[in-house]
């Protein structure tokens, strides 16, 4: 950490720093594989060997992490992680594999991994570096996004949002038109270099402020397909009927908001995510669960009832089942 006596980091004091022997990469290929396979788990992809990231990241008490793709960095081999990365480019270019095609991201551009997207990334040279930011799994948990624009974004939005959809898409955006975002870079930057009070805070509203501005946006490359647009006006209909009303979470309330009959409804929920309404109903119930069990001043029987529980074997029952401790061992470890 760069500490600064006076005042925060300022974008001179940024430039300086990226332009510092610091943002340097000193590690071989061979290095890079050996500390890969003191770590992770590999699997066979495209005739070669896929290290299969774990789910354990420093995360601490934020969530997330920001990482710099180095000047000149070695290859790294295919890789999946548990958890949605955004990668910019800061300077020159990188380019990876993503599933097997070549894709190349020059200044300006901003890819979006999904969880478990195979992918690894070329060498780069002194000219290129990239900025990493690796979301918490809990990064969306309170976030509602609405939207009636018809972009491929928002549908993409909902699966990064939700933990019940399958995880397997990128999207990549041309983002060097637009200052928002890549100052909205340089004050995370600023902000993970110089921490200070809400430091954390200030970062995940500025990583909200991108994913905003690329709702607006058509990514240049996606392997991601959209719905027709029927369904996904009532996929994101359900998203945020779920997200307001998990309390209640009466399926028959929700069909009478968006003109549909339960059984379409039901349907449409299970083709799109492979769960039930009550099912997700539920996820969303222990995530918030989860977030309000942070709040000492709360009991235990407070935290059902918020989340609409009345039952206190049956809330026992479901938490443990969702996170495999009872809530009072799940506060304990927050400690």
């Amino acid at each position: 950490m760069i500490s600064m006596e006076s005042e925060k980091m300022n974008y001179q004091q940024l430039s300086n720093f990226l332009k510092s022997r610091s943002t340097f990469n000193h590690a071989s290929s061979e290095d890079v594989i050996k500390h890969f396979q003191g770590k992770y788990k590999t699997v066979p992809y495209k005739n070669e060997q896929m290290f299969v990231f774990n789910n354990q990241r420093p995360f601490g008490h934020s969530s997330h992490l920001i990482q710099l793709h180095k000047r000149k960095m070695s290859k790294i081999p295919y890789h999946t992680y548990h958890f949605i990365v955004v990668t910019y480019v800061y300077e020159g270019q990188i380019t990876m594999l993503i599933e097997g095609k070549t894709i190349t991201l020059t200044k300006g551009d901003l890819i979006i991994l999904d969880k478990f997207v195979p992918h690894s990334v070329q060498p780069t040279s002194k000219n290129d570096l990239g900025i990493n930011i690796i979301l918490d799994n809990k990064f969306f948990e309170d976030t509602v996004i609405k939207t009636s624009e018809d972009s491929s974004l928002p549908s993409f939005m909902i699966e990064l949002m939700s933990h019940q959809y399958k995880h397997n898409h990128f999207l990549l955006f041309s983002t060097d038109k637009l200052p928002i975002v890549r100052n909205s870079i340089q004050n995370i930057l600023c902000e993970d270099l110089d921490k200070s009070t809400f430091s954390n805070t200030i970062i995940d509203n500025y990583i909200m402020i991108i994913f905003m501005v690329l709702i607006r946006l058509k990514p240049i490359e996606t392997n991601f397909i959209n719905s027709d647009p029927q369904t996904q006006k009532i996929i994101s209909e359900v998203n945020n009927y779920v997200n307001k009303y998990y309390q209640e979470g009466e399926l028959n309330k929700l069909c009478q908001q968006i003109n549909y009959s339960p059984s379409h409804i039901s349907r449409v929920i299970h083709q799109n995510t492979g769960k039930t309404f009550k099912e997700l109903i539920n996820i969303r119930r222990m995530e918030k669960a989860k977030l309000l069990l942070q709040d000492k001043s709360l009991t235990v029987h407070e935290v059902a009832e918020k989340v609409g529980i009345y039952n206190m074997t049956n809330f026992y029952k479901r938490f443990k089942l969702f996170t495999g401790k009872m809530p009072k061992e799940y506060r304990d470890k927050l400690k």
